[in-house]
Parts: structure tokens; C-alpha cells; sequence
């Protein structure tokens, strides 16, 4: 049951750091919609409900005792498959990727669900597992993601799933200590990464690979998005273009702004200073979030926040960095910013979990698994 004196513990730096983020992604999505000639104002409408019902489903989370999420880690994991296998079969195509279900007042995207599944699933499995750990522990957290990735990548979504697979490598790393275990396995993902792009990517995976190597070798073709990005990241300058001015982002030059590639918008029209805050925000987010891992002390509990933190940094990383010309484009989303429903739900659901993880959870000093 829920006592009162809990609340005190409720992290604000955390909450106020999500919603700056949200703040900021809602600014650059009325910017984009300034360009648009829907009646209305859209995404940006839509967004803002997708805001407002994730501030209810977050103070909803928050109150919910973090065992209960660990004691129903299971229903959670197969509950995540089965919406994926549902939305191979039923799921609507966009963009090139059956991965979404209409559900009339928002289209729910399951692999975003299946992120959030993966980081409560790996909890569970590292607070049960019995030390020392061996590699038989990390090839069972394996099967346990596996078919996420299977799943997801039959979309195909391949950004997602590889967001999947470098949480796994993540946690293992902070987990396990033994770092023969881990190089061991890098040597393992080299080989299988081999095979997995002779003998399952597609052509258009393969080029977008190709263009991360060679962004300059078909400018009008696979690597128009990648060049937009750039020209947009570069002419924001020091202070930007200023609010609606942007060229590529508001005369529709750079494609898929308000989602893949708003950090470009955001560079184009803040500048520098602009994309300075958002990483300094994030800074602050992913600080907090391992300040929060060392006070407490149930294993579940650790891997939880560290799993919220790593699923959220590398979504940033990676973002970012198919902005900028650092990673092939692989379609995942900037935390918090940009549009879509689904991956903001998810993700302030994950920080209410950490929410409930620091109200419920008695502080002590640093003793965890990670040592």
C-alpha cells in the first residue's frame, strides 16, 4: 500500500529534465506544423495528447510498487510478443514497416512497448541469476531477447532491433565483470553480423549502410536524407535560423523532420545554442539516472534504472548520430522529442518505473550487483 511520506522521495530533477525534453520536442513540432496546410495543426495537436495522456499514465506508474512490476516481469515479456506477432499479421505498413496497429485515435507501435519489455525482462533475469556468472547466463539473456529482435526485424525495423541488442551488450557489461565474457561475445556478434548481412538484410538496409560510408556517392538517391541532414545541421550557425525559418525543415527539403531527423530541424532553427540545451538536458537526465542506480540497493531495482538509462542513451546516440552523418540511418527515434505516440508513452512510463523504483525503494548506501 501506498504511504504519503513516499512522495517526498519523488525525484523532481528527473521529472523536471523529461519535461524540458517534452517541451522542447512540442516547440520544434508547432514549428513544422507552421509549414503545413492540414486544417489544423496536426502532428503538433496530436502530440500534445500524446503529452497530456503520458503525464496521467506516468502519475498512474509511479504509485504502482515496483515489486509488482518485478513480480509480473513474465506477463509483461510475453504480453510485448504477442502484440509483435499480432502486428506481423494485422499491423498497418508505413514507411516501409508493418509495425504499427491502428487503433483509431493513435497507431500503437509495439516495438516500442517490446523496448521497455526488454530492460524489465533483463532486470529480472540478472536479479535471479546466480553469481559467479558465467557465459551460460548471458547466452540464456540472450534467448530471452531474441525473439524481440526475430520479431522486430520481420517488419522490418532494424534500428529497433539493434536498439535491443545494444541494451543486452550494455547491461552485460555492467553486470558482468568477467570481460573475457564480453569480448567473447563481440568476437561471436562479428561472425554472426557477417552473416546477417549476406544472408538476411535487405537491399535497401544494405544501402543505407553503404551510405553511412560513402554519404557523398548518390546524393539524389539513397543518400538524400543523410546530405539534407547535414546541409540543415550545418547552415543553423551559432544561433539558428530562428523559429519557423528553417529552409530544409519548413520547405520540406529534409524528409521525415518531425520524427528521424528533428534534431536537424532543431539545429537548423535554434543553432548551436539550440542543440547545445537539448544535450545538456540530456546530460542532466542520464546523470540522474545512475546518481538514482547507486542509492539503492534491490538488484531488480539496479538493473531497472541502468536498463532505462541505456535504453534512452543509446536511442539518443544513435539518433543524433544519423543526423550528423556518424551512424547509418535506421529509423529510431529522439526520446521525448520527436513525434510519435508510442515512443513517448513508453518512455515516461520507463522513468515513472524508475519514479517507483526511488519512492518504494529503501536508500542505503552503494551495494548492488555492479562491483
Amino acid at each position: 500500500m501506498f504511504r504519503f511520506e513516499k512522495i517526498k522521495r519523488f525525484d523532481t530533477v528527473l521529472f523536471i529534465s523529461m519535461v524540458l525534453l517534452i517541451i522542447l520536442g512540442l516547440t520544434i513540432q508547432y514549428s513544422l506544423s507552421l509549414s503545413t496546410n492540414k486544417t489544423g495543426l496536426g502532428d503538433f495537436t496530436k502530440q500534445c495528447f500524446f503529452a497530456l495522456g503520458g503525464m496521467v499514465l506516468f502519475f498512474l506508474v509511479i504509485f504502482i510498487d515496483f515489486r509488482l512490476i518485478r513480480s509480473s516481469s513474465y506477463l509483461i515479456y510475453f504480453l510485448s510478443i504477442l502484440f509483435l506477432i499480432i502486428v506481423l499479421i494485422f499491423g498497418e505498413t508505413l514507411r516501409g514497416t508493418k509495425g504499427w496497429l491502428d487503433l483509431g485515435f493513435f497507431h500503437f507501435q509495439p516495438a516500442e512497448m517490446a523496448k521497455l519489455a526488454a530492460v524489465i525482462i533483463l532486470a529480472k533475469f540478472w536479479q535471479e541469476a546466480r553469481k559467479p556468472l558465467r557465459m551460460k547466463h548471458i547466452f540464456f539473456s540472450f534467448l530471452l531477447i531474441a525473439p524481440f529482435v526475430l520479431l522486430i526485424s520481420q517488419q522490418p525495423d532494424l534500428g529497433t532491433a539493434l536498439m535491443i541488442i545494444f541494451l543486452w551488450l550494455g547491461i552485460i557489461f555492467l553486470v558482468d565483470k568477467n570481460k573475457k565474457h564480453f569480448l567473447s561475445l563481440l568476437i561471436i556478434i562479428i561472425v554472426l553480423s557477417s552473416l546477417v548481412w549476406f544472408l538476411f538484410l535487405e537491399d535497401y538496409q544494405k544501402n543505407r549502410i553503404l551510405s553511412y560510408l560513402n554519404f557523398q556517392g548518390d546524393p539524389m538517391g539513397r543518400d538524400y536524407q543523410i546530405n539534407q541532414s547535414i546541409i540543415a545541421v550545418g547552415s543553423g550557425g551559432l544561433f539558428g535560423r530562428g523559429f519557423g525559418l528553417g529552409t530544409q525543415s519548413q520547405l520540406r527539403f529534409l524528409p521525415a523532420g518531425e520524427t528521424d531527423f528533428i534534431f536537424a530541424v532543431l539545429a537548423e532553427e535554434f543553432g548551436f545554442l539550440g542543440t547545445s540545451l537539448l544535450l545538456i538536458i540530456y546530460v542532466f537526465l542520464f546523470y540522474r539516472l545512475i546518481f538514482l542506480a547507486q542509492r539503492v540497493y534491490d538488484n531488480f531495482g539496479i538493473v531497472l534504472i541502468i536498463g532505462t538509462m541505456l535504453f534512452l542513451f543509446f536511442q539518443v546516440f544513435i539518433n543524433i548520430g544519423m543526423n550528423i552523418g556518424l551512424v547509418p540511418v535506421v529509423g529510431v527515434p529522439l526520446p521525448f522529442v520527436s513525434y510519435g505516440g508510442s515512443s513517448l508513452l513508453f518512455s515516461m512510463i520507463a522513468l515513472a518505473l524508475v519514479e517507483s523504483v526511488v519512492m518504494y525503494q529503501p536508500f542505503t548506501k552503494y551495494e548492488n550487483m555492479i562491483k
